[in-house]
């Protein structure tokens, strides 16, 4: 339901040195497991970055309803992909036209995230499933993909950054509580 990829595949095996793993297209279904790899990378990364207020009112009920919302919505020019170990997901990532206003949508993507659960992390796993959306982003015709970091999360900056996205843009996020957290944009091209 969320999406239609140019690439057609069921799923796709990747084994690295640390865990195997597939790479399929979510499903309606999966809202529970992605929300709960979101909720546990959320309290892993962020604490100390983001207000601990906001991460203590973060429930997993909320995070998995937002989750049924977006895995209910068609995005003809977007996504989700989800990584599995065993029968559990792992990690997912997601993209779509960027609505960035100085970005032109039917040319460039955004990355809206890409988590992996933290018993994962460091395996290649979201390398693989990064690897995955910008291919499927440029089997849609998009020529540059952007994503957000906040400013602060220095593990994840220099993840993309090995990656080879460059930096492009700062900017701030205001929150309806009035603060506001700096972010990044960071920027790849896919020609």
């Amino acid at each position: 339901m969320n999406g239609v990829y140019a690439r057609s595949f069921s799923s796709i095996l990747i084994s690295t040195m640390a865990t195997e793993f597939a790479i399929r297209k979510a499903e309606f279904d999966d809202a529970p497991a992605i929300a709960q790899v979101s909720y546990l990378t959320w309290m892993h990364a962020y604490r100390g970055i983001v207000p601990d207020a906001e991460l203590d009112a973060l429930t997993l009920e909320s995070v998995t309803e937002k989750w049924v919302q977006i895995l209910s919505l068609a995005i003809p020019k977007g996504g989700t992909l989800v990584a599995i170990n065993g029968e559990s997901i792992i990690a997912y990532s997601r993209f779509y036209p960027s609505v960035d206003s100085d970005d032109d949508g039917d040319r460039v993507a955004t990355v809206g995230s890409l988590y992996v659960h933290p018993d994962f992390q460091h395996q290649g796993v979201g390398r693989a499933v990064m690897g995955e959306i910008l291919e499927i982003a440029k089997d849609h015709g998009f020529t540059e993909v952007t994503l957000h970091v906040l400013a602060a999360n220095e593990r994840a900056r220099k993840f993309y950054e090995f990656l080879g996205w460059e930096r492009d843009l700062d900017a701030v996020i205001e929150r309806s509580d009035e603060e506001t957290t700096p972010k990044v944009r960071y920027r790849s091209n896919l020609l």
